[in-house]
């Protein structure tokens, strides 16, 4: 896993997971993962999690929910490999 064991906690029964992120700008990875990479998650810090981003996948077909986990799993790639500097190559 890019982000590392124990990143990613929920899922058993729920409608959606945390995931721990690289980087503490919540907010600003939930804008930079909507505008590159077209997926949208929830920011931890909205839930009283900081540092993490909630993922839904309730009310999503089967192909959709798909596609969003490959786009949300090449955006989280990215910013394990890259860092927070990524906001200075989006900016």
């Amino acid at each position: 896993a890019a982000l590392g064991k124990g990143s990613v906690s929920g899922g058993s029964g729920a409608i959606y997971l945390m995931v721990r992120l690289p980087v503490e700008d919540d907010f600003r990875v939930v804008e930079w993962l909507t505008e590159k990479h077209r997926v949208c998650v929830i920011p931890g810090s909205a839930c009283g999690a900081p540092g993490m981003v909630r993922v839904c996948y309730a009310n999503l077909g089967l192909e959709r929910c798909r596609e969003a986990a490959a786009r949300l799993q090449r955006g989280l790639a990215e910013l394990a490999s890259k860092g927070a500097a990524i906001f200075e190559a989006s900016a």
